[in-house]
């Protein structure tokens, strides 16, 4: 009981100091951001911060982790709304454009983390981001699979990869550089849109 007390207030300390990490981090980005910023919110010391993550990195990744798992529900959300296999990779992919127009600041935490080259692979936030990582590329493999059976896709493709390259391709324009952006802009379109007009060429090149 008393063990069972103490992680859950654990827990409930990291969670408070991920809330103060996120606001910090959605404001000024993961360079601008200091530790002793989000130290000074929580009216503690930069050590006491220590006793539950390892660094400013560890910390950022705990967020990363928050937001992978608001993508993760959304996408089994769309992928359970569909029979057809084409629609369930459609529905899937275009959760990232949700996910982006809802969750701005989580969707660019989530960009930058999978951007990141971590000091270590083996901390416990980036372990459960690459799980949760893993389980959303899942999805998508499964949607591909049912779209072959169906008929709806093509049985010459390989699933996996396939799925990989929807999910990074997508990802990948929500990094758009500043002068895409500018370009999109003088056109009147927006980083959606690209998205948008990406995902349909990408699907339409799967189909049957």
């Amino acid at each position: 009981m008393v063990s069972n007390r103490i992680k859950r207030e654990r827990e409930r300390k990291a969670n408070e100091i991920t809330d103060a990490a996120e606001k910090c981090f959605f404001k000024k980005g993961y360079d601008k951001t200091t530790m002793d910023e989000i130290a000074a919110q929580l009216e503690l010391t930069k050590t006491a911060i220590y006793r539950y993550f390892e660094n400013k990195e560890d910390l950022y990744f705990s967020v990363a982790v928050r937001s992978v798992k608001i993508l993760n529900k959304m996408m089994i959300e769309e992928f359970s709304s569909q029979n057809n296999g084409r629609e369930k990779v459609l529905k899937t992919c275009y959760t990232f454009k949700k996910f982006y127009k809802q969750f701005p600041d989580y969707c660019q935490v989530l960009t930058e983390a999978h951007d990141r080259d971590p000091d270590s692979m083996d901390t416990p936030h980036i372990q459960e981001l690459i799980k949760i990582d893993q389980q959303n590329l899942g999805i998508i493999c499964d949607a591909i699979d049912i779209g072959k059976k169906d008929g709806s896709i093509r049985e010459d493709i390989n699933t996996f990869l396939t799925a990989l390259y929807l999910v990074k391709s997508t990802l990948n324009i929500f990094s758009s550089s500043l002068s895409t952006i500018y370009y999109l802009g003088l056109f009147g379109m927006s980083k959606e849109d690209l998205v948008e007009h990406s995902l349909d060429l990408m699907i339409h090149s799967i189909s049957k």
